[in-house]
């Protein structure tokens, strides 16, 4: 990898690299009761796949501007975008494109208000492979209250054998994603001015995020389509730990799981 910096807020950006990847198959099979929801079996077994290895060559070419100035926790202020192409070759021939934009506004010392809008898809004719794992809309740090390991038999429909729409939902080999927060440190609002963020560095965010993931031949219905999006609104907690990571401590409202309530999730990582 390589960068060159055209000035103090831009640059340009270059990759190569090649990568390998071989595949087996693990089946996790578990059987709960319609009636208590309570667990029946858990089984989980490990068999061969015929799936050839793929023999990848990636490369890619990125514009970033970055004007953002970053606080205890997150980006406070400025703005920052990139763009970015990267051809895969190989096995497997696609092009990744990513667009990712963000600004932050601070209409008082010490208050942010931080917006981001970003997209990220697979073009080509091996952009949805069924080797390649899917693009997820549903991590922390893109739509929250949707993590992978919060869904249970309750999000699913029990007709409906082998699938599950409100997680299949949130797959695709494109997505779009918008967020949007309110942040300030912890003892802004009492007052306090000479230690801002105390002993140790608390951030609180009011968010709303909405996301939407499709496939080729397939359109949001943000753009008149037919491919619903899901949307949650929350709080978030981050704290500085001593300088070493960011930890970050969500309350999300998902607006579009019926069988869920408020979803608290954990992770490392400072603020988009």
């Amino acid at each position: 990898m390589t960068a060159y910096p055209l000035d103090r807020a831009r640059r340009v950006e270059f990759q190569a690299g090649a990568t390998r990847v071989s595949f087996d198959r693990r089946t996790e099979t578990t059987v709960s009761s319609l009636i208590t929801g309570n667990v029946l079996s858990d089984n989980v077994s490990n068999t061969e796949t015929l799936a050839p290895a793929l023999n990848l060559a990636n490369t890619s070419a990125a514009f970033v501007y970055d004007t953002s100035a970053f606080g205890a926790t997150s980006p406070i202020s400025g703005q920052r975008y990139r763009l970015e192409a990267s051809p895969t070759f190989g096995a497997l021939t696609f092009t990744n494109v990513l667009a990712d934009y963000r600004r932050y506004l601070m209409p008082a010392p010490f208050y942010t208000i931080a917006a981001r809008v970003v997209h990220d898809g697979r073009y080509g004719s091996g952009g949805e492979d069924q080797r390649l794992f899917p693009m997820y809309i549903g991590y922390p740090a893109l739509v929250r209250g949707y993590d992978i390991n919060t869904f249970g038999p309750s999000d699913c429909v029990p007709s409906v054998m082998s699938q599950c729409p409100a997680f299949d939902r949130l797959l695709g080999s494109r997505m779009l994603v918008g967020n949007l927060e309110f942040r300030f440190p912890l003892l802004r609002p009492f007052g306090a001015t000479s230690q801002m963020y105390g002993p140790i560095p608390i951030e609180v965010a009011l968010f709303a995020d909405g996301g939407v993931a499709w496939n080729r031949g397939q359109k949001p219905a943000l753009f008149g389509g037919s491919r619903e999006g899901v949307s949650s609104a929350g709080l978030a907690l981050r704290a500085n730990l001593f300088g070493y990571a960011v930890g970050q401590l969500d309350f999300a409202r998902p607006f579009q799981r019926p069988g869920s309530g408020w979803v608290v999730q954990f992770n490392l990582s400072p603020g988009f």
